[in-house]
């Protein structure tokens, strides 16, 4: 089950091909590999197990999966034969039609001498941080990605959906081509995987042919193709100059802009921040809904003002933030907001303005 459900996760729900619906199953010497691809992203894991015999085979993810979960915890015995495949397990059995092997996609292959390793922890740290940002429809596909360029220390990784940004150093090195942009999608499962895979502490990753990029922690590994297309030139919208910092306690900042939503949703989710008095006053109003407003303390240097936000690019921020507190600096209403960590000077986000009017 811990396979199947891993392997699951990348399989489309209508995918163009009636093959990429299997899980391509091979017997090996020491075990079982399940593979499963949507043509742009792979995951194979690799189980242990008693092989009598090598062999492979194409199965319906779906139905297999299905009837392993109702199955007793037991060993389960799988064989093949005539196009059939059998699984048995105790008094449970079940004899399920293949598909092609010859049909199935090829799985890349991770070298491992080619290959780069980071700690897990630092590795999805800095992922989480940024993925949000990520755009989710496809209108512009290269922004549906993150992207992954070298500095003179490590690495940076940037996502944007054009409305917001967040930018993060890190202090590692991947064998990875300059400047590549990996979809979101798949980091996301490669942040999964490393979650799961809760004794290893080292990620591998590695550079492949035909513009694919290979993850390996533990006995599974994901493969996923480079998006293409002209990254939007980020360092430029970073404002170098501030006329309003402020420092405050993430959590009461969080709790207010999830009060202000309530009633920013027949706005636009427009919320409104006004600095003053070390105090952030944040309010939203609606006339089907009303107003409210909410006082959280602050220590608020420079000019103040105010600035409106997408309640829901603040809200998506701020819980992914890890510190106990945010740093914020503005220069006035219309240019964008500027959050900082205050103890990792390398992660910065960015959320553009509301024009508001009154």
């Amino acid at each position: 089950m811990k396979g199947l459900s891993r392997v699951g996760r990348v399989i489309p729900p209508r995918p163009q091909l009636p093959i990429l619906q299997n899980i391509h199953l091979k017997a090996t010497k020491d075990g079982m590999e399940m593979i499963a691809t949507n043509m742009e992203t792979t995951i194979t894991i690799w189980i242990g197990g008693k092989t009598q015999k090598e062999g492979e085979a194409c199965v319906p993810a779906r139905l297999l999966t299905e009837f392993i979960s109702t199955l007793p915890q037991a060993a389960v015995t799988v064989s093949l034969d005539d196009g059939s495949l059998t699984v048995s397990c105790g008094t449970y059995k079940a004899i399920i039609p293949t598909a092609p092997v010859a049909e199935f996609p090829q799985t890349p292959v991770f070298v491992e001498k080619e290959s780069t390793k980071t700690d897990k922890k630092l590795f999805v740290d800095a992922v989480s941080s940024v993925l949000f940002a990520a755009a989710s429809d496809e209108g512009r596909p290269v922004l549906t990605g993150i992207k992954v360029k070298k500095d003179e220390e490590g690495i940076v990784l940037a996502a944007t959906d054009g409305y917001r940004l967040s930018v993060r150093h890190v202090r590692t090195a991947l064998a990875l081509e300059e400047g590549v942009v990996i979809p979101a999608r798949a980091l996301l499962e490669v942040v999964k995987m490393c979650q799961e895979e809760k004794e290893d502490q080292e990620l591998r990753v590695s550079n492949l042919d035909d513009k694919q990029v290979g993850f390996k922690i533990g006995e599974s590994a994901l493969f996923t193709r480079l998006l293409s297309g002209e990254y939007p030139a980020f360092e430029r919208i970073i404002p170098k100059s501030f006329t309003t910092r402020t420092l405050v306690d993430k959590e009461l900042l969080l709790h207010a802009a999830k009060s202000a939503a309530i009633f920013a949703r027949d706005n636009a989710n427009i919320i409104k921040l006004e600095f003053g008095k070390q105090k952030i006053t944040v309010s939203a109003n609606a006339p089907q809904t009303g107003e409210n407003t909410i006082e959280v303390d602050a220590k608020i240097d420079g000019d103040g003002g105010e600035i409106a936000f997408n309640s829901r690019f603040l809200i998506e921020y701020l819980s992914n933030v890890t510190e106990e507190e945010v740093l914020f600096e503005m220069t006035g209403a219309l240019n964008p907001g500027v959050f900082k960590s205050p103890k990792d000077e390398g992660q910065l986000h960015i959320i553009m303005p509301v024009r508001i009017s009154g």
